[in-house]
């Protein structure tokens, strides 16, 4: 009996994970050797997530939007979280600033300046609505269960 799936099989890429990694912006596996190390080590394989030449792209872009957009005013205020300056200090990176200049990573349009760790949060939410609505959702339940009891 032949199913769906045996007539469309694809052809399998044989992956070892203790040899590379797929890069999280262009989407292919490569070696490690194809990836900037990471000096925090939190990454797989101790390397980041993006490979070499999209680092490259991105250390590129953040050079273009700092040169377009700089910092923000004094006494600005993160749009997610609301936090100034003095209070996103331990959030930050000490090398790139307080502020993160965010941008689509579809289409590498600015987006607006917001702090490191809101920015981390849609990050690990892939920068998507559908993700942040869920999880929006899921602390909304939470509530209304605790206040149940």
């Amino acid at each position: 009996m032949t199913t769906q799936l045996n007539l469309f099989k694809l052809e399998q890429i044989e992956v070892n994970e203790d040899e590379g990694k797929v890069c999280t912006s262009c989407k292919q596996f490569l070696p490690f050797s194809a990836f900037v190390k990471d000096k925090g080590g939190t990454y797989s394989g101790g390397v980041r997530g993006e490979c070499k030449p999209c680092a490259t792209k991105l250390r590129n872009l953040g050079k273009e939007l700092k040169r377009l957009y700089g910092d923000p005013p004094e006494d600005y205020s993160c749009p997610i979280c609301n936090k100034k300056e003095d209070t996103t200090k331990s959030s930050g990176n000490k090398n790139q600033g307080f502020w993160v200049r965010d941008h689509c990573h579809d289409t590498d349009t600015f987006r607006g300046h917001i702090c490191h760790k809101c920015n981390k949060a849609l990050g690990m939410l892939d920068d998507d609505t559908d993700n942040l609505k869920r999880a929006i959702e899921y602390l909304e339940n939470h509530l209304r269960k605790t206040f149940l009891v």
